[in-house]
């Protein structure tokens, strides 16, 4: 776990918020839109019944997109 952080700038276990990205799985985004309305930044952009897209220079690590989803497709990375 220490060299997946040092060396490879990633987080295993998904605790350390610096090294965690939030992505959207498009086979499982539906495209209600409900994360994007609640996003606080503005980071996820998509058409009505497309897959959306979560722009991580903007994403604050929030998670509310991950718990507005009702279809579970956004996941912690």
């Amino acid at each position: 776990e220490y060299v997946a952080h040092v060396t490879e700038h990633r987080c295993p276990a998904g605790a350390c918020k610096a090294l965690t990205n939030f992505h959207i799985e498009a086979e499982k985004c539906k495209g209600c839109t409900l994360c994007a309305r609640n996003c606080p930044v503005g980071a996820i952009s998509g058409k009505v019944k497309e897959p959306h897209v979560i722009d991580t220079s903007k994403c604050i690590k929030c998670g509310v997109c991950m718990e507005k989803c009702k279809f579970q497709a956004v996941v912690k990375k």
